[in-house]
C-alpha cells in the first residue's frame, strides 16, 4: 500500500467507524504476506479507534492484532486479543465478528493444548454461521474444527463434519477445496482407509499445481508421506518426506516442518531404524521450541520418552518423560485459566455475582490441582483433595476410584462417609451401579432428587444408590464425574448429598476441573513409576540394573553398614545358548533371578552385573550366615527342573563371596575381591562357592 493511499484511508476512517471494512478487507491478505507492515497499519488504526471510541472497529483491531501474534508463534497473546475481542462483539451483537473470534480461538486454543475450548470455540462459529447462512465461514469453521477434534483424537467426529462439507455444501472452490482434501486425507490415513487417503492426496496435489498454491505442497507431501509408508512404499515415503521439509522451509511454515520430523520418525521407527528416528525427533524438539506450541512440544517429548524407552536407554526417556509432565501441568493450568477468561467474558450478559464467586472457586481449584499434580505419589493427595472438595460443595460422601484393566474393575482408592474413611468394595463392569455406568458412557452423572431420577441409570434396580456397593443410605443428590485422560477413563470421581438438590451445573463444572486435575495425577504417578523402574532395573530379569546396584551398595558401605557382596556367575552358560538358542538364555536368566529372590527376600540387593553374571550385596558381615545362604542359593539353582522342549536341562552357577570389613570405604574393592574369590570358585570346577 503506497503512503498516500494509507494516509487517505486513514482520514477517512476518522471521519466514519464503518471505513473499518475497507481495513478489514486488507488486513487477511498483508497479515499473510508482510505481517510486520500489517502490525504498523494495525497499531495507526488502533490509535484512531481509541481516541474516537470507535468500541466496535476497536474490536476488529484486537481481533488481527491476535492474527498477527499467531503468525509470530505468540499464542498466549493471541488467544487474549481474540477473547477480548469477542467480548466487544458479543457487546454490540456483532454475529460476523464473533464468527471470525470463534474461528480465531479455535486455533489459538489448539496451539496452546486446550483441545475442548478449540472444539467448543468451533462449534458456537459453526452454529451461528449456520444461522447466518455464511457458507464459507461456515466450511472454513467445519475444516478446522475437523482438525481439532483429530488433535484431540476424535477421527470419527472429525470425519463427520469432513462429510457434511461433502453432503451439503458442494461449492467448495479454491484453496477451500484444498484443505478440504488435505484435511480429509490426513484424517484416512490416520485411522481410516489408507488407500482412500492416498487417493485424496493425490487429487490435493492436482489442485495446487492448477491453482497455483505452493504453500499448501508440504503439507500434503508429508500425509502422502505417511501414506506410503504405511503401505510399505518406504522408497517413496523418504521422497516425499524430503521434499515435504524442503517446501515447509523455503516457506518457514514451522508447524508443517515439525509435523513432518515427527511422521518421518515414526516411519523409521515403523521399519526399525531407531537411530535415524532418534535424529528425527531431536530436530523436531529443537525446531518446536521456536513454535511456542505447548501441545507440539509435549507430544515430541512424550515421543522422545517412548523412543529412549524403546532403546532402553532410560535416563533419557526419564528426562524427556519429566519435560512432558510438566509441560502437561502448564497446560493444565492454561485451561484453568481460559475458564477464568471465558466466564469474565460472560459476566456481561450474566449475573455478575454468580461468576465472581465461581471465578474465585476455579482460581481456588487450579490452585488445588497444581497441589497435587506436581507430587507423584498420589496415595498422599486423595485425602487432601477431600478436604478441598468440601470447602467447595456439599460432600457427605466423597469418593475416587479408579480402573484397572487386568481385572476390568472399578475400585475405589479413597471413599469417605461423614468424614470418615470407609472400605468400599469393587464393581466389575458388567454390574449396573451409577459407577460403572459413568465409566461405561465416559458421561456425567447429576442426580438432585434420588428417588424420581436413579431409574435413568440403572433402571432394573428397586432402589438407588442404597443398592451400590457402597451401601450409603438416604442420599438425595449425586454426581459422579469420569477421570479421562485423551479419551481413556482412568476412573471416576463422585460427590453425594443427603440433600435434595445440592448441585447445580457450576457444581458440575467444578468437579471435571477437579477429575481433569487427578486425572493428570494420576497418569503422571504411573508413567513416572514406570519409567522410575525401568530406569533402575534390568528389563529382562526384574532386578537391579548394574548402575543401580553399584549405587546401593556404595550408599551401605559410605554409612558404615555391614555387609556382604556376592558374584554370581551361571556355568557355561554360552553354551546354553549355542545349544538352545537365546530365547532358553533368557529363560533360564529370568528364572534364576525369580529363585534369588525367594532367597534374598528382604536381606539385601540383586542387580544384573552384566551378561550371566550377578551381584548382590547382603545386609550382613556375617561370614557363617552368608556362607550359608550363597550356599543356599547355589543348591537351589542346581536343583530346579529348568525345561527345555519337554527336556530338562542342567544350569550350575558358581559364586564369590566377600565380607565387609570396617576399614573397607570403596565398594569396588568388595567387588574385586569377590570376584577373585568367583574366579578361584570357576578354577575348582565349577558349581560352588568360595568365600575370600
Amino acid at each position: 500500500m503506497e503512503n498516500n493511499e494509507l494516509q487517505y484511508n486513514l482520514r477517512k476512517f476518522e471521519e466514519d467507524e464503518n471505513h473499518i471494512e475497507y481495513f478489514i478487507s486488507i488486513f487477511p491478505e498483508y497479515i499473510k504476506s508482510n505481517p510486520e507492515k500489517a502490525k504498523e497499519i494495525l497499531d495507526l488504526v488502533m490509535e484512531i479507534a481509541l481516541n474516537k471510541e470507535y468500541e466496535l472497529a476497536y474490536g476488529w483491531c484486537l481481533m488481527y492484532i491476535g492474527w498477527y501474534c499467531f503468525t509470530i508463534s505468540d499464542y498466549t497473546n493471541a488467544c487474549k486479543y481474540r477473547l477480548d475481542a469477542n467480548e466487544i462483539f458479543i457487546k454490540n451483537n456483532c454475529v460476523k465478528g464473533l464468527i471470525f473470534s470463534y474461528n480465531g480461538l479455535l486455533a489459538d486454543y489448539t496451539r496452546l493444548g486446550n483441545l475442548e475450548l478449540a472444539i467448543e470455540s468451533g462449534l458456537s462459529g459453526i452454529d451461528l454461521a449456520e444461522k447466518e447462512n455464511d457458507e464459507k465461514a461456515l466450511i472454513h469453521l467445519m475444516i478446522n474444527t475437523a482438525i481439532a477434534y483429530m488433535d484431540y483424537r476424535k477421527y470419527d467426529e472429525a470425519k463427520r463434519l469432513l462429510n457434511k462439507i461433502n453432503e451439503v455444501y458442494r461449492q467448495i472452490q479454491g484453496s477451500e477445496l484444498i484443505v478440504y482434501y488435505i484435511t480429509l486425507a490426513e484424517v484416512e490415513v490416520i485411522s481410516g482407509d489408507i488407500n482412500k487417503g492416498y487417493e485424496c492426496c493425490e487429487v490435493a496435489i492436482e489442485l495446487i499445481k492448477e491453482l497455483g498454491c505452493w504453500i499448501y505442497e508440504c503439507e500434503i507431501l508429508s500425509i502422502r508421506a505417511e501414506a506410503n509408508s504405511k503401505l510399505g512404499k518406504n522408497k517413496e515415503a523418504e521422497i516425499d518426506f524430503e521434499v515435504a521439509i524442503k517446501s515447509a522451509k523455503s516457506f518457514k511454515n514451522i508447524i508443517y516442518i515439525v509435523k513432518t520430523l515427527r511422521r518421518w520418525a515414526k516411519h523409521y521407527n515403523r521399519i526399525g531404524e531407531l537411530d535415524k528416528a532418534e535424529k528425527k525427533l531431536i530436530e523436531a524438539f529443537n525446531e518446536v521450541n521456536s513454535l511456542n506450541s505447548l501441545l507440539d512440544k509435549s507430544e515430541i517429548c512424550y515421543e522422545l520418552n517412548e523412543l529412549y524407552a524403546q532403546l532402553k536407554r532410560y535416563e533419557e526417556a526419564y528426562k524427556f518423560l519429566k519435560e512432558h509432565l510438566e509441560i502437561e501441568k502448564e497446560i493444565f493450568n492454561n485451561k484453568s485459566s481460559s475458564w477464568l477468561a471465558r466466564l469474565h467474558n460472560k459476566e456481561i450478559t450474566r449475573e455478575a455475582k454468580i461468576y465472581r464467586e465461581l471465578y474465585q472457586e476455579i482460581d481456588l481449584l487450579s490452585g488445588i490441582g497444581k497441589k497435587f499434580t506436581s507430587d507423584l505419589k498420589i496415595e498422599r493427595n486423595l485425602e487432601v483433595i477431600y478436604e478441598e472438595v468440601k470447602e467447595l460443595m456439599e460432600a457427605d460422601v466423597f469418593g475416587i476410584a479408579s480402573y484397572s484393566k487386568e481385572e476390568k474393575i472399578l475400585k475405589y482408592d479413597l471413599f469417605i462417609v461423614n468424614g470418615k474413611r470407609k472400605n468400599c468394595g469393587i464393581s466389575a463392569l458388567e454390574e449396573e451401579n451409577f459407577g460403572t455406568w459413568c465409566y461405561k458412557n465416559k458421561e456425567n452423572i447429576v442426580i438432585n432428587d434420588m428417588e424420581n431420577e436413579y431409574r435413568k441409570y440403572v433402571p432394573s434396580r428397586n432402589k438407588g444408590i442404597e443398592d451400590d456397593n457402597c451401601n450409603v443410605k438416604n442420599i438425595k443428590s449425586a454426581i459422579f464425574c469420569p477421570i479421562v485422560v485423551e479419551n481413556e477413563v482412568l476412573g471416576i470421581l463422585t460427590v453425594q448429598s443427603y440433600k435434595k438438590n445440592s448441585y447445580n451445573k457450576n457444581t458440575v463444572k467444578k468437579l471435571e476441573i477437579l477429575a481433569s486435575y487427578i486425572a493428570i495425577a494420576l497418569e503422571n504417578a504411573k508413567l513416572f513409576k514406570n519409567i522410575e523402574y525401568s530406569a533402575t532395573h534390568d528389563w529382562l530379569t526384574d532386578v537391579y540394573n548394574r548402575k543401580e546396584i553399584l549405587k546401593r551398595g556404595q550408599t551401605i558401605i559410605q554409612n558404615n553398614k555391614g555387609c556382604s557382596v556376592m558374584i554370581m556367575d551361571i556355568d557355561n552358560f554360552k553354551s546354553i545358548n549355542d545349544n538352545y538358542g537365546h530365547a532358553t538364555g533368557d529363560y533360564v536368566l529370568k528364572t534364576i533371578s525369580n529363585l534369588m529372590k525367594k532367597d534374598i527376600k528382604g536381606n539385601g540387593y540383586i542387580g544384573r552385573y552384566g551378561g550371566e553374571e550377578f551381584l548382590i550385596v547382603v545386609n550382613s558381615s556375617n561370614k557363617e550366615y552368608v556362607s550359608v545362604l550363597a550356599n543356599n542359593i547355589r543348591k537351589n539353582i542346581e536343583n530346579y527342573n529348568f525345561i527345555v522342549d519337554s527336556k530338562k536341562i542342567n544350569v550350575t552357577v558358581s559364586i564369590g563371596v566377600y565380607n565387609y570389613l570396617k576399614d573397607d570405604k570403596y565398594f569396588n574393592k568388595h567387588i574385586k575381591l569377590a570376584d577373585e574369590a568367583l574366579y578361584l570358585a570357576k578354577l575348582f570346577g565349577r558349581n560352588r562357592v568360595v568365600n575370600y
